[in-house]
């Protein structure tokens, strides 16, 4: 049955990342676990690889952070004006609350609350640890 199964972001530091999606996006750790071998070289190709997996997932949907130990690549450059560039929107039922929540844990620069296009839709952003855009929304 098709269906979107997960989205993976490669993160400098699994274990940094896992405290920011978890303890500040309010993800799950499903699992946890290496991977190596000939059929993730030739699944990638890129010979050599070996990554720290976590998979978390917050409802239905399953994000998955992978950092190379071996064979990883270079830095790419980040923001919404960059082609390819992701982001992730995770629906709060508070976006006021939200924000003062994260503004009170401090480090992350929240950006100002917009209602988008007037429509009583709000939300605002941060950045994940490696700078990848995450937004919180609340519909309106």
């Amino acid at each position: 049955m098709p269906g979107l199964n997960h989205v993976g972001l490669t993160v400098s530091d699994v274990e940094r990342s896992l405290a920011f999606y978890r303890d500040t996006v309010g993800m799950k750790l499903a699992y946890r676990t290496r991977i190596a071998g000939e059929w993730f070289d030739t699944l990638t190709h890129n010979r050599g690889a070996e990554i720290d997996v976590a998979q978390l997932t917050l409802g239905d949907f399953s994000l998955q952070l992978v950092q190379y130990l071996a064979a990883g690549g270079q830095r790419l450059a980040l923001g919404h004006n960059q082609i390819g560039n992701p982001h992730l929107c995770i629906d709060v039922e508070d976006v006021d609350a939200k924000r003062r929540a994260i503004v009170a844990a401090g480090g992350l620069a929240p950006t100002p609350i917009v209602d988008i296009m007037g429509g009583g839709t709000r939300s605002f952003y941060i950045a994940d640890p490696d700078g990848v855009p995450v937004e919180f929304l609340q519909r309106g």
